[in-house]
Order: structure tokens, then C-alpha cells, then sequence
């Protein structure tokens, strides 16, 4: 009995040992994240948190088993090695590079640590890739200011047949969008604003901008 009791506490303890260096790691890797988004949010003037929301891929792997994940992860790492310099039309393929992952030593056998990197790596590109097309979107820019003036044009033949009242405010999404916050009344409703809340329509769509951005 004694020698049972003996084994129980050399295995409670292995198993203390065991979690508390699994904690330890996961702490380190939490860490690093934690400095890669910081250094991507200092890098593009955003806060913290806009890059964590921005980071789709994260969200979108983290329903997928881990080896997906990181099959996912490999096949981007060694995409972005072997077709950085490849023109358009010689790239290679997504066979030829899912043989090119099973192929290289280094990819295979991969501890916790260094599989969380490439896994980090590839949402951070995602991340950086939303923001890009966010900052380029100058066509989207357009379609809110073509699809605005014809709600207003609506709104105000709504408000001459039947006497409503409606106010509108619009803002941007995200910071790199192009649009620009407005806001729309028909007849004096704009007047509630100041006249109730003493509040001015500007500073209303000024503060809605700061909110969504």
C-alpha cells in the first residue's frame, strides 16, 4: 500500500511537472503574439484590437483541426519561398507545392513551438491582406457615394408624398476605408439634434466615425 501511495505521488507530480512546462510554453507563444500584433498595430497606426478583429484567417483556422491548421500554414510558408520571385504564369502550383512541403526535411517533425510560428506567421499575412485590400478599395469608396445620393433622393420624394421625418448617418467602416461620414435630413429634423440634445449633426457623424474606426 505504501509503495502504491508512493508511485501516486511520483506520477502527481510528473504530471504537475508536465502541465506546468505545457503552461509555460503556451504562455511564451501567447506572448510572442502579443508582440507581433502590437508591432503590426504601431506599424499601421491601428490599435490592438482592430488587428485581432482584422485577423479573419485566425478566426476561420481556429474551426479546422490543428493539423489542417498547419498544413495550411506550411504550404503558405513554402508558397511565399519558392514563387516570391516567379512571375504570373510560372508559378507553381498547389499540388507542386503541397509536394514540395512533404519533400523538405525541415517541415516535417516540427515541434509545438515551431508549428505555432508558421501557423503565426500565415494569420499575420492574412491580417496584413485584409488591410490592403481595405486601403486600395477606392471602388467601394464610389458605390457608398453612388448608393447615398440615391437614398437621399428617395428619402426626400418620401418625405414630400407622405410628410415624414427621417435623419441618416453614415461612416466608414475601418480606418483605411475612403468614404467620408456624412449625414442626411429631410426637412428641419437635423434640428432635433441641437434643439433636444444639443448636439450638432457634425459632431454626431464625428463621434460615429471615431466609434466604427
Amino acid at each position: 500500500a505504501n509503495a502504491r501511495r508512493a508511485s501516486q505521488k511520483i506520477s502527481a507530480a510528473q504530471r504537475k511537472e508536465t502541465e506546468d512546462t505545457l503552461t509555460g510554453a503556451i504562455r511564451r507563444i501567447l506572448a510572442e503574439q502579443n508582440d507581433r500584433i502590437e508591432a503590426i498595430a504601431s506599424e499601421h497606426g491601428v490599435t490592438q484590437d482592430k488587428v485581432k478583429k482584422l485577423m479573419g484567417g485566425e478566426r476561420y483556422y481556429k474551426k479546422g483541426s490543428r493539423n489542417t491548421q498547419l498544413a495550411n500554414a506550411l504550404i503558405h510558408a513554402k508558397a511565399q519561398e519558392v514563387n516570391a520571385d516567379r512571375p504570373r504564369g510560372a508559378k507553381y502550383s498547389l499540388d507542386e507545392i503541397r509536394e514540395m512541403v512533404k519533400a523538405d526535411e525541415s517541415m516535417q517533425n516540427l515541434v509545438h513551438e515551431e508549428q505555432q510560428e508558421y501557423i503565426t506567421k500565415l494569420n499575420e499575412c492574412r491580417a496584413l491582406q485584409n488591410m490592403s485590400i481595405r486601403a486600395t478599395n477606392t471602388a467601394a469608396a464610389r458605390d457608398v457615394q453612388s448608393m447615398l445620393d440615391n437614398v437621399f433622393k428617395m428619402l426626400d420624394g418620401l418625405a414630400l408624398r407622405t410628410g415624414i421625418y427621417t435623419c441618416l448617418f453614415t461612416s466608414r467602416g475601418h480606418v483605411y476605408d475612403t468614404a467620408q461620414a456624412t449625414w442626411f435630413g429631410t426637412d428641419n429634423v437635423m434640428d432635433f439634434w441641437e434643439d433636444v440634445l444639443q448636439t450638432e449633426a457634425d459632431e454626431i457623424t464625428r463621434k460615429l466615425e471615431q466609434w466604427a474606426c
